[in-house]
């Protein structure tokens, strides 16, 4: 492939993949406000939350073979079809019931999108510059998230039309994707055993996992957290997300610069006790409002911190027709932590008070520090090719 048309199709990715990050930053604040407003619990809220999580480990398993056998653009072309029409019909539907199995739909063509994203920009971007570009695709997604958030912050809550804005916003997407030339030219290794590359790799998984299971109770929950600290206000509570996502925005370029000349593993455990530390002070500062800007900037930083040096390895070490199936692993246990995240943050925020949002989820990143650390106590990151 020619250097013109690598970068033709990165810019490509990177602009399609800037838009996702509009939908989701409308989408996930603007779904569990909606869901507040009918009386629904932080638990239910959650469950709803973690449903594009479950899609894509429903999916994942088989992505593989459909790329074999509809291609790679055929896969990516009936996932940004059914994107906006699945977006559009949340707001005609007031039963948590729809809302779980559209959500589910939504979770499945995201994850087309998101998977076959990835793949691209892994197998286009060159060795010595990948966590560079791995941190800008990243940071490009943060990007589009406070985008989005802002968007949503600005309608009503009750009018709806921040869903049917979102769905827009996916077909315009669907633009610059529909059509890409000279795509790497791969068949998938079709059987994936996701225990095999945990074992090999843990790491690497255990990293995406962390991200996942974060960064979907911290999207999903930040605005219910926030609301008793700004008087009930939900634009306020909403805009909360933006703040987090600043830091995802930038931290990660900085995560990728380190990421291309230092040890990886010393970075996750540095990454690691920022995001413990952090989320443990987060209650108890939070009704300041310049350090609830800083706080909820390093736990942005830290937690996307964690999918991009994560995304990082896995580009440097699985090439070829290896590459789609990692990727899918890779996101398999993300999507993992997502499915978690939501449902148990938010009951041990019924259980335990709206405080435990902050000081459960750093009770989780210790555990994984632990075991992390353990897990490489020679002190290198051990990830082997399979």
């Amino acid at each position: 492939m020619s250097n013109q048309n690598r970068l033709k199709n990165l810019a490509k990715v990177m602009l399609a993949i800037t838009l996702v990050g509009v939908i989701i930053g409308i989408n996930l604040p603007l779904s569990s406000l909606t869901l507040q407003t009918w009386g629904t619990s932080t638990s239910v809220i959650g469950f709803a939350a973690s449903m594009t999580g479950l899609a894509t480990v429903v999916i994942t398993p088989f992505f593989s073979k459909l790329i074999n056998r509809f291609g790679q653009m055929g896969i990516m072309r009936f996932c940004l079809v059914v994107l906006p029409i699945a977006i559009a019909l949340l707001p005609v539907f007031q039963n948590i019931y729809i809302w779980f199995l559209l959500r589910f739909i939504i979770g499945v063509v995201a994850t087309g999108v998101w998977l076959l994203s990835e793949v691209w920009i892994n197998a286009l971007a060159e060795d010595q510059h990948r966590g560079k570009i791995i941190a800008l695709y990243s940071s490009l997604i943060s990007l589009g998230l406070i985008v989005g958030v802002l968007i949503s912050s600005l309608i009503p809550i009750e009018t709806g039309g921040g869903f049917y804005v979102s769905a827009g916003i996916a077909v315009i997407s669907a633009i610059p994707l529909w059509k890409m030339d000279d795509l790497p030219d791969f068949d998938a290794v079709e059987d994936i055993s996701f225990y095999r590359y945990l074992v090999t790799a843990p790491g690497l998984m255990g990293s995406s996992w962390m991200m996942g299971f974060l960064y979907a109770a911290t999207a999903a929950l930040l605005p219910i957290f926030a609301l008793p600290f700004v008087e009930g206000d939900y634009a306020q509570s909403s805009r909360t997300v933006a703040w987090l996502a600043s830091g995802e925005l930038t931290l990660p370029l900085f995560v990728g610069w380190l990421a291309d000349r230092y040890d990886k593993t010393r970075l996750m455990i540095y990454i690691s006790c920022v995001s413990v530390i952090a989320l443990a002070i987060l209650p108890v500062i939070f009704d300041i409002p310049v350090m609830r800007f800083l706080f909820l900037f390093i736990i942005g930083g830290s937690i996307m911190s964690f999918y991009s040096l994560g995304l990082t390895l896995l580009g440097q070490e699985f090439k070829g027709k290896v590459l789609a199936s990692a990727n899918a692993s890779f996101i398999f246990f993300l999507s993992l932590g997502e499915i978690l995240g939501p449902p148990v943050v938010g009951a041990a925020m019924d259980l335990f008070g709206n405080n435990a949002f902050g000081w459960f989820m750093a009770l989780i990143g210790l555990i994984y520090l632990i075991i992390f650390i353990g897990s490489n106590a020679s002190g290198k990151l051990k990830i082997k090719k399979i």
